[in-house]
């Protein structure tokens, strides 16, 4: 098996074969040659003594846009279809445009962080205000990989100086009041359908509108208690050569996304009642296919509307699910494994918020705390 990044692996027939670049074709791709040993250090040493080529004259001449889908290449058979589909829309909308017909050789610093200090001020299609703080961290991320992928490649050269992503103008996301949180949920519980259940155990459980919509049966363990999120649903580029995209059910966000979820009593009775009368595999679907995040995202705006309730995305159902627990004094790392959350950072920098009611206890609790130490 190969150590990774020294392009040495362990052949089948027990030879260790190391492989180094003989030349850089004009398409971008690459020609290697191979050295054969009996250890990985034999091989590793036999490396050395290779002078690897550097950036040829004919590389030079790539634009960013060949080598930006060299690297989008290389990489599908590790990223989910979705996030293939993210990329490719921000490379075709907002890079490409820009970039792509750069050449390598021309590529800079001072280049690439002036298009992105544009994008940040000025970068939707209409030129009327920034992109999204999600869109930015993307975009930033994909200019590095695509020039570190360029660099190890030996297609570009380093940049002198790093790339930079401008601030983020961290946008305040709203989530229910306790009163419009208790409003919405007597209305939900009035009357068990499968849209309001869906609605409930985004707030009383944090999962995300795709995992609600591809939530089945089987992944609802009602003797357990448990709620099993093993899929979601995902908007992914059609394959068949045609444009467009089509839903499908994949794997959730990210390895810590799959995850259980512990089913409270309020869950239990909704999930139970609705389970005795449904007749689709899927636990808000009513028919045998799941419902697409876009139909459910707008009956959920239709019941807001309907309870005299602000209109609010649908993902601030998690967030105010998560506010909810800290203000119950749930600790941190519990409440991030129920979300899904790689790192508690994330749980706590995005996920909760601090209400002014909430500020305003705990700077009281600070006062008395004070006067009982005098």
């Amino acid at each position: 098996m190969g150590r990774r990044g020294d392009h040495i692996r362990k052949r089948k027939d027990g030879r260790w074969e190391g492989r180094y670049c003989i030349e850089r074709r004009k398409d971008g791709t690459i020609r290697y040659g191979s050295v054969y040993g009996r250890t990985h250090k034999e091989v590793k040493a036999k490396l050395a003594n290779i002078t690897p080529g550097d950036v040829s004259n004919e590389t030079k001449g790539l634009t960013f846009e060949h080598l930006a889908k060299l690297w989008l290449d290389s990489n599908r058979i590790r990223l989910k279809g979705s996030t293939i589909q993210k990329y490719e829309f921000l490379l075709n909308t907002h890079i490409f445009p820009e970039l792509g017909k750069i050449r390598l050789s021309q590529l800079t610093s001072a280049v690439v962080n002036s298009f992105l200090c544009n994008k940040a001020e000025n970068g939707r299609k209409n030129s009327n205000g920034s992109l999204s703080a999600s869109y930015m961290r993307t975009i930033t991320l994909i200019l590095k990989s695509v020039i570190r992928y360029g660099v190890k490649e030996k297609l570009c050269t380093p940049l002198n100086t790093e790339i930079h992503q401008p601030p983020e103008q961290k946008r305040e996301l709203h989530i229910l009041s306790k009163e419009d949180q208790h409003k919405l949920e007597k209305n939900l519980t009035a009357v068990i359908t499968p849209v309001n259940a869906g609605i409930l155990l985004s707030l009383n459980a944090g999962l995300r509108i795709g995992e609600v919509c591809a939530l089945t049966w089987n992944d609802v363990d009602l003797k357990e208690r448990i709620i099993h999120i093993r899929s979601t649903v995902t908007r992914v580029g059609k394959n068949d050569g045609t444009r467009g995209t089509k839903l499908m059910i994949g794997t959730p966000k990210t390895k810590s996304s799959v995850r259980d979820i512990p089913i409270t009593s309020v869950l239990f009775n909704v999930l139970t009642e609705l389970k005795s009368v449904s007749v689709s595999k899927y636990v808000i679907s009513e028919s045998e296919s799941f419902m697409s995040p876009r139909t459910y995202d707008y009956r959920y705006h239709k019941i807001l509307k309907q309870c005299d309730i602000q209109a609010i995305n649908y993902h601030a159902l998690r967030h105010t699910f998560a506010t909810r627990c800290i203000e119950s004094k749930m600790d941190v790392k519990t409440l991030s494994e129920i979300l899904g959350h790689g790192k508690v950072s994330v749980t706590l920098d995005i996920y909760v918020h601090s209400s002014m009611e909430q500020k305003r206890k705990q700077m009281e609790d600070m006062v008395i705390y004070n006067s009982s130490s005098t």
